[in-house]
């Protein structure tokens, strides 16, 4: 439903003002510069037997994420059709929020207590493995605090 007397497309318009010509035509310049910088940057840092192949398939393959990219920073939110008109206050944004402060604080805990274990019982471990184990510990803490959270209001 349209409040706002604003028209809405299924593409939506740019912020700056245009239609969805304008919004597209951009697009596709920010993501087609950005795609060959990718390029450029592909050939600087590696070495490849045949640039102009590599630099082309690089372009052709990155070229759809970064106009899409382009697209999602200039596109006008009230001019998409059935776009929520804040999305952050949604519920599950919400549980998100909870979720992740309480996340933070339980790797804030473990990783001190975890440190002071280490330091105390000198007790050696691959800094990979134990940098893996933290990252596993939030993303399980995570996970567990917004199931939670969403089985909570149900």
């Amino acid at each position: 439903m349209n409040v706002t007397g604003v028209s809405q497309t299924r593409w939506g318009k740019a912020r700056f003002g245009g239609g969805s010509a304008a919004l597209w035509s951009i697009s596709i310049g920010i993501g087609a510069i950005t795609s060959a910088g990718l390029g450029w940057l592909f050939l600087l840092l590696g070495d490849v037997e045949r640039p102009v192949l590599a630099f082309t398939i690089t372009l052709a393959s990155t070229l759809p994420v970064t106009t899409a990219l382009g697209w999602a920073v200039l596109v006008d939110r009230s001019t998409l059709k059935g776009a929520i008109e804040k999305p952050d206050d949604s519920i599950e944004s919400s549980w998100y929020q909870k979720a992740a402060v309480g996340a933070f604080g339980d790797i804030l805990i473990i990783g001190g207590l975890g440190a002071a274990v280490f330091a105390f019982t000198k007790i050696e471990a691959p800094i990979s493995w134990c940098l893996a184990a933290v990252v596993l510990f939030a993303m399980v803490d995570f996970a567990g605090r917004y199931a939670w959270q969403k089985k909570s209001v149900s």
